[in-house]
């Protein structure tokens, strides 16, 4: 049995409650959240033997059991210190997306997990699909064939219902929707595609608010292959959708996974079957997270996804601030 923390008891933390709730191989101990009322109505909810803390700090320090990890669901600039002081402790990582927001925080994580042999993963949604998995595995064996455009765009109220709340303060957010919902985006091109961005063009407009709401770039990947994506974040109508163009086939999907479809020559679409995954977790982060520790399966979205985003996402700010295409500082061949 793993004992894990949750740390930070705000609205997306019931989803990550959800899902743990339904592995049997792991219980979470402890619960972290500055604000105590909101403890105590998850461990009401979910967890009712866990102990409440307000201090991450104090949690690490005097947890209520052995501990194995954390699970980490606080505002994005929040990520690096925490993740950084339980990898420290000797505790694997799952934390929410974006791992960090800067490419430098990134890169002393993966060097810290590969010195203390820790996981970390990251709580993006589709590549735990099994529609996403099925896509690695026919890109793999080379069933797609070459891909050479790939576009992403994502609709959504997010400026009205993030209003006032950090995730418009960019000293907790680290950005607006283009690291927000938009990091869902980015990182399934970058599963899908399997291959860094090494150049980008990028235009944002706040909108009058402190962050990016609506964002748009031209993406050029190492294997030659170009990409555009359109973020926006100020539309009532809430729709995403990938399209992949390889010199046999047109394939859509969406940046949570959950649907696949394919067209070759002569038009006609193709769902291909694919055999659900049974388990009640399922196609989540905290399964594969669980069982990675376990040893039984490797992570899917490891922190190299982490540094590709972040390295990524310091470029868009800087083309969009300079009026440029910049050149993405290149990640090491080990990661």
């Amino acid at each position: 049995m793993l004992n894990l923390a949750l740390v930070g008891c705000g609205g997306m933390a019931n989803w990550h409650a959800q899902q743990l709730q339904k592995i049997e191989q792991c219980k979470v101990v402890a619960l972290v959240d500055t604000v105590p009322a909101q403890t105590r109505t998850f461990k009401e909810k979910y967890f009712a033997e866990a102990a409440e803390y307000e201090s991450y700090d104090a949690m690490l320090a005097k947890p209520p059991a052995r501990l194995d990890g954390v699970v980490l669901v606080t505002p994005h600039t929040l990520h690096y210190p925490q993740a950084m002081a339980a990898l420290e402790r000797g505790l694997h990582v799952l934390v929410e997306k974006p791992m960090v927001t800067s490419s430098q925080h990134a890169y002393e994580l993966w060097r810290t997990v590969k010195r203390t042999g820790k996981l970390l993963g990251i709580a993006f949604q589709s590549p735990y699909t099994p529609e996403f998995g099925w896509l690695a595995q026919a890109r793999d064996a080379g069933k797609l064939g070459k891909v050479q455009l790939i576009s992403g765009w994502l609709s959504q109220g997010w400026m009205k219902g993030t209003a006032g709340k950090w995730r418009q303060d960019p000293k907790l957010s680290g950005g607006g929707q283009m690291y927000d919902s938009g990091a869902h985006l980015l990182n399934a091109f970058m599963w899908l595609m399997n291959d860094p961005v090494v150049e980008v063009a990028c235009f944002y407009d706040r909108c009058g608010s402190p962050v990016d709401i609506n964002g748009v770039a031209i993406v050029k990947f190492q294997n030659g292959a170009m990409g555009s994506i359109c973020i926006g974040g100020n539309c009532p109508v809430f729709r995403t959708e990938i399209q992949i163009q390889t010199d046999t086939m047109l394939i859509v999907t969406d940046q949570y996974g959950g649907k696949l479809e394919m067209k070759a020559a002569s038009g006609r679409s193709v769902y291909p079957h694919i055999e659900p995954d049974t388990h009640p977790a399922a196609g989540t982060p905290h399964l594969n997270f669980v069982n990675a520790i376990l040893g039984k399966e490797k992570l899917r979205v490891p922190v190299r996804y982490g540094v590709l985003l972040s390295a990524l996402m310091d470029a868009m700010y800087e083309s969009a601030d300079q009026g440029t295409p910049v050149k993405v500082k290149p990640v090491p061949a080990e990661l």
